[in-house]
């Protein structure tokens, strides 16, 4: 009884042992298909509104199909606020985030983004496959991220209000303020420039974003130094308030309801036709002719000083949060999300993507993708990069507030520039 009884407990064990090995390999699968990474995005996959939404969510069940020991959660943060306040605290998470070319000189200045050259040089990812160089990206000499998209100003026009007038699309400031004599008296805005605060990251940034950042610095010229100074002239900002100045007085194509509108103001005036022409981003093109602006809706290059003049271009931008606790699967997402591969879907929703070598795919080839091929052209010919200050939503508000006092209670150039000047180096001070 007793040798029956020691095989029954040699054969307990041995299965006892069999079944414990397995379910270790099994637990040991479920952990290495539960890796997860939280990527922090503007753009809500529950929203069927936004074509770029469904886009993004085919790029990732595609990366998930290639990584299914990888899981992806979405952190969705439409302003970038969560994002801002994680990567400044240190937190671990998110791992990855989307963050707007003009916020990675604020974010690289936490210490708590990952310096990428390395890497990219390991991978072997070329500079110049890209619609300006990868190099220009660079925040002190160093990779912090990788560009998604490309975005520049473009002009917005509707066609059935400019043949009225009999005027073609201008080209340049001076063809803009002619526009006054050819549109006379009428309850629609001819130019519109946004001087408010509503949208977009915090201050006039989209008087900033369309307008100044190219205004500015000029063809080739400094819009801030690394270290935040201000880098620009005395005499470019001086014509460049100047400039819009005259659209709201001399020139009267601009009035002075313009004054308080912002993105959404002036996104919703392209979209109604109160705005006959406007300076606007590329990636809200195929929004605004869906949402009314339809066939009579079509878009020119951005006037410039001359009508070849430099545009500057930014581009949202993927980093990898130096604090992850998993730097391996965040650089296997990271690369995936700038592949040409991805970047074809990114493309369906209207993005204008960064990789020269995502153009070679069948949608832009297509009727639907003409526009993007288009504005990449443009990108490619007329885009040029510039250091933004890390406290730019303060500059930003500064600036709108400057020029409102200046156009509403005319005020003079000189006196919005030492406006600027003192608030702005204040802030700086403070931020520092």
């Amino acid at each position: 009884m007793q040798t029956i009884s020691k095989r029954k407990f040699i054969k307990s064990s041995a299965a006892l042992a069999i079944g414990t090995a397995i379910f270790a390999f099994a637990a040991s699968q479920a952990f290495a298909e539960s890796t997860k990474i939280i990527y922090q995005t503007f753009l809500d996959p529950n929203n069927a509104k936004d074509p770029r939404s469904a886009a993004q969510t085919k790029m990732i069940d595609a990366f998930q199909a290639k990584n299914p020991d990888i899981k992806v959660e979405l952190l969705v943060d439409p302003t970038g606020g969560a994002a801002a306040r994680a990567i400044k605290s240190g937190s671990q998470t998110p791992d990855v985030i989307r963050v707007v070319g003009f916020a990675v000189s604020e974010f690289a200045a936490t210490g708590n983004l990952l310096q990428l050259d390395d890497l990219v040089k390991k991978e072997s990812i070329p500079d110049d496959d890209w619609l300006l160089p990868l190099s220009s990206t660079k925040v002190g000499g160093k990779l912090y991220a990788l560009p998604q998209d490309f975005r520049i100003p473009i002009l917005y026009y509707r066609k059935s209000m400019l043949e009225k007038a009999g005027v073609k699309p201008p080209t340049t400031w001076d063809e803009v303020c002619a526009l006054g004599d050819k549109f006379g008296q009428s309850d629609t805005i001819t130019f519109a420039v946004p001087l408010g605060a509503t949208g977009g990251l915090g201050g006039a940034q989209s008087l900033g974003e369309f307008f100044l950042s190219t205004m500015l610095p000029g063809n080739g010229g400094e819009y801030f130094t690394p270290e935040g100074k201000i880098a620009f002239s005395k005499e470019s900002f001086i014509k460049a308030a100047q400039t819009i100045k005259d659209f709201y007085t001399k020139c009267k194509v601009t009035p002075l309801r313009s004054a308080q509108m912002g993105f959404n103001e002036l996104h919703d005036a392209l979209r109604s036709g109160s705005a006959a022409t406007a300076v606007f981003g590329v990636y809200r093109y195929k929004t605004v002719k869906q949402q009314g602006g339809g066939d009579d809706l079509a878009w020119a290059p951005a006037p410039g000083y001359t009508a070849n003049d430099k545009q500057t271009v930014y581009s949202y931008n993927i980093a990898i949060n130096k604090k992850t606790a998993n730097p391996d699967a965040a650089w296997t997402f990271m690369k995936f999300m700038v592949s040409p591969e991805a970047q074809a879907f990114a493309a369906e929703g209207g993005e204008v993507v960064s990789r020269k070598s995502a153009y070679a795919a069948p949608y832009f080839q297509s009727d639907a993708g003409k526009d993007q091929k288009a504005w990449a052209d443009l990108v490619t010919q007329r885009g040029q990069t510039v250091t933004y200050t890390p406290i730019l939503s303060t500059y930003h508000t500064i600036l709108g507030e400057a020029f409102q006092r200046m156009i509403l209670k005319d005020g003079s150039p000189a006196d919005a520039y030492d406006e600027l000047v003192e608030r702005y180096g204040a802030a700086l001070a403070k931020a520092q």
